[in-house]
């Protein structure tokens, strides 16, 4: 009984999500009510506390939701032989995974084009320093630091890279019939890391 009852919490818990990511795509975080978020789970307001204290839990637990397996893979990338090809990688990963993941792409849209609240704006900064600080890590490493464009620093060049993708990130969700981003993804990140590496 315990077990069903564990399946059954953990049910219910999904449908919260889902039916936040319906409600902030429709009216942003910031217009969305908990009650709201509910009312379209079909769930008690009490159910949805029960869960999540407010919308800053509800928008952290949709990003870990869809970041799980791109999580695990920036894990095997700093463990890796060729930190940089795999990071090379993931980019491309990210990006096609935003074409072609709706999930994805909806959680992405919220947090880029629905987030007028502080929540969704710190949740951004944070995302972001994480991101800068992780890449920054592995380009410090003697190997990969020797192949930076010269005057590059790691830190100045794990920026550029945080900038170039999310700008693909937040353009290409403003308007995504406008290229095919899965199929012209490996280019885009190809040429970013040219910008970054050295020629030599």
């Amino acid at each position: 009984m315990a077990r069903k009852t564990k399946a059954e919490a953990e049910a219910t818990r999904e449908s919260i999500l889902d039916a936040a990511e319906s409600v902030f795509t429709d009216k942003g975080v910031a217009r969305a009510s908990l009650e709201e978020i509910a009312r379209t789970a079909g769930v008690t307001r009490g159910a949805v506390y029960w869960h999540f204290r407010n919308k800053k839990d509800i928008l952290d637990a949709m990003l870990n939701r869809v970041r799980g397996p791109l999580a695990e893979m920036l894990d095997e990338s700093a463990t890796s032989d060729d930190t940089l090809a795999n990071l090379k990688h993931l980019c491309v990963v990210a990006l096609s995974k935003l074409a072609e993941d709706e999930q994805y792409f909806r959680v992405y849209y919220i947090l880029f084009h629905r987030n007028e609240s502080d929540q969704a704006l710190n949740k951004h900064l944070e995302l972001a320093d994480e991101g800068i600080s992780f890449v920054t890590t592995l380009l410090s490493r003697p190997e990969n630091r020797r192949q930076l464009r010269p005057g590059l620093s790691p830190e100045l060049a794990a920026y550029l890279l945080h900038t170039q993708m999310l700008g693909l990130f937040f353009e290409w969700l403003a308007k995504p019939e406008r290229w095919p981003l899965a199929s012209i993804a490996p280019i885009l990140v190809e040429t970013i890391f040219r910008g970054i590496l050295s020629n030599d």
